[in-house]
């Protein structure tokens, strides 16, 4: 899917895209949550403090080094505990705040961003919306909503480790200088080897992934095309085919359970290198004077408290970049140019439905669909088209709609351009009846209000009953409050069809176009879905699509399309009557 303007690509912009446009929105929100943030980190360095005081007074050291005052036991017994509680509670209370405050920015950003989406992508051109598989437009709402939410909550998570990490750097500095450079410097040494077994580590998983979704497919494909390996004696081509797979995931799963067994010991190991080297370094400082017992216990509780949001930190880098990088996928829908609409147009005056193709020409990615089409469909009259698949039929009808811009000609209905008028009133006047019945996870009575939502339960009712499918409702337990199910899923193809009429009924346009109708329905229900559609065809202008011809026979009259081009034309009787192709199709369907 393009976008009109070529998408940010660098993290800054992106990230200031995001800010600009999202996350500002709820500075209300995010300034106190900054405030808990730093409430947290002076919160966690107090902690150190506190550690050195208990340990000075129970050792009896009462005057650390540089002088430093330190309480006496009595002093610690009495208000310690009270601190610690404190201490803990204050830090507890921010924390909740701050995860509440951010989280609720987070998520709202994301709900606007799809709402962002859905009404952008609701706009796009016909074209567009059906250049990419409904599953990858599917995953830009889901999986990449899911990605960039983790990247939001680990940002502002990332705000508050950096500020933890500045107040426990400042603490060990009080501290010791001396000593926290060197502590830098030994984990900069000593880490870069446990970078790179991580970075290698989530290196492998991803093929790991990525090798396990291969194998999925090559198992779904196998069990669903069994009948077809079994006959065509397959079997053990596909075992082999899948075996090969097994054995490559496998290889991989291996590697990184053997990854994984070295990670934590020698993660440990190395600690335990940088720890001895550590211990040898403040011997010296205590040795110097310049740090003592209780002040080394306070050093290293602010350094093992530094590691935590030193590892957040770490991984921060990574999952701004997945989550960017979803992002930039998610602009390709909301960047993307809408459907353009007639500047200044005029309303369609409603009137009888004369349709007139003059001259339409139509090109989609360079090939040409259509050649010089010319039409004349006096109102309330019947115009069917037939051809092969991929003669122009369908195209002709969505260039009646406006799904795709005219390449050439005009189309006129009662004498205005469809082009001069606004998209809206246009299709307010046209109905829709397709092959496969579109219906909404939502109940009954809403699938026939599709497309006039201030209709009241009579209209519905009256439609229903004009396109004989109300009593069916009614015997349901919740009747019209039914819910139709995914796609309608609960109904029959039958029903399914009376639904979507019922639906045309109520909109009562004066133009119906019928794509195929009736050709995923067996013979009877066929039969009984085509009284309600002629029934649904009077005094309404009517374009019918269709392969079983034997449905054609009363329209007024039919166009033969081939290559793009109208081929012949006339009535049934009149194209019959010669050897044309028309009746070729005829005779070959046995009509």
């Amino acid at each position: 899917m393009t976008s009109s303007s070529s998408a940010p690509s660098s993290t800054w912009s992106l990230l200031a895209r995001l800010w600009r446009d999202y996350f500002s929105r709820y500075i209300g929100r995010l300034v106190p949550a900054l405030l808990a943030m730093i409430v947290l980190a002076l919160t966690l360095a107090a902690i150190p403090f506190v550690v050195e005081a208990i340990n000075g007074a129970f050792s009896g050291d009462r005057s650390g080094p540089n002088q430093r005052f330190r309480p006496s036991l009595a002093q610690v017994k009495q208000f310690g505990p009270w601190i610690l509680v404190g201490l803990g509670l204050c830090y507890a209370l921010a924390q909740y705040a701050q995860n509440r405050l951010t989280l609720g920015a987070a998520l709202n950003t994301l709900r606007d961003i799809q709402n962002d989406m859905m009404a952008r992508f609701l706009t796009l051109p016909f074209a567009e919306q059906q250049r990419e598989q409904s599953g990858a437009i599917a995953a830009r709402f889901t999986n990449d909503i899911q990605i960039l939410r983790e990247t939001l909550t680990r940002s502002t998570n990332g705000v508050r480790d950096v500020l933890q990490l500045l107040s426990l750097c400042a603490t060990m500095i009080y501290y010791d200088v001396i000593l926290f450079f060197a502590v830098i410097a030994i984990y900069l040494v000593l880490g870069a080897p446990i970078a790179w077994l991580g970075k290698r580590l989530r290196q492998v998983a991803r093929d790991g992934q990525e090798k396990t979704g291969d194998v999925a497919g090559a198992v779904t494909q196998s069990v669903r095309g069994s009948a077809m390996i079994k006959s065509y004696g397959m079997e053990s081509q596909e075992h082999a085919r899948t075996a090969r797979l097994f054995d490559e995931r496998n290889t991989l799963l291996k590697r990184s359970a053997y990854l994984r067994a070295i990670n934590e010991p020698f993660v440990f190991l190395v600690g335990a290198i940088a720890m001895a080297i550590i211990v040898i370094i403040m011997g010296g400082r205590v040795s110097s004077g310049n740090l003592d017992g209780p002040a080394i216990s306070g050093f290293i509780v602010a350094l093992l408290l530094l590691s935590q949001p030193a590892r957040g930190l770490s991984t921060l880098y990574a999952v701004v970049q997945e989550g960017l990088s979803a992002f930039e996928r998610i602009l390709t829908i909301i960047d993307a140019a809408p459907e353009q609409d007639a500047s200044d147009g005029a309303s369609l005056i409603p009137g009888k439905g004369h349709i007139q193709f003059e001259d339409v020409s139509f090109s989609y990615d360079q090939d040409r669909v259509l050649n010089n089409i010319t039409l004349d469909i006096p109102s309330g009259q019947t115009l069917a088209l037939v051809g092969m698949s991929g003669a122009g039929k369908s195209t002709l009808t969505a260039l009646l709609a406006r799904l795709y811009p005219l390449t050439h000609g005009q189309i006129l209905i009662d004498g205005q351009s469809i082009s001069d008028v606004t998209l809206s009133s246009l299709r307010a006047n046209i109905a829709l009846v397709t092959q496969d019945a579109i219906l909404f996870d939502t109940s009954l009575a809403d699938n026939i209000g599709f497309g006039n939502p201030d209709a009241s339960r009579d209209e519905i009712v009256a439609a229903a009953k004009a396109a004989a499918i109300h009593d069916f409702i009614e015997q349901l337990p919740n009747g019209y409050d039914t819910m139709a199910g995914e796609n309608g899923q609960r109904l029959s193809g039958g029903q399914r069809q009376r639904i979507s009429i019922a639906r045309a009924f109520l909109k009562n346009a004066p133009i119906l176009i019928l794509d195929e109708p009736t050709s995923a329905l067996d013979a009877e229900t066929e039969a009984a879905v085509q009284k309600t559609l002629s029934k649904l065809q009077d005094g309404r202008t009517t374009i019918i699509i269709a392969h079983r011809l034997a449905t054609i026979r009363s329209a007024d009259t039919i166009a033969v399309l081939e290559h793009g081009a109208i081929k012949e034309f006339g009535t049934h009787e009149q194209l019959m009557a010669n050897n044309s192709t028309y009746r070729q199709l005829v005779e070959l369907q046995g009509q």
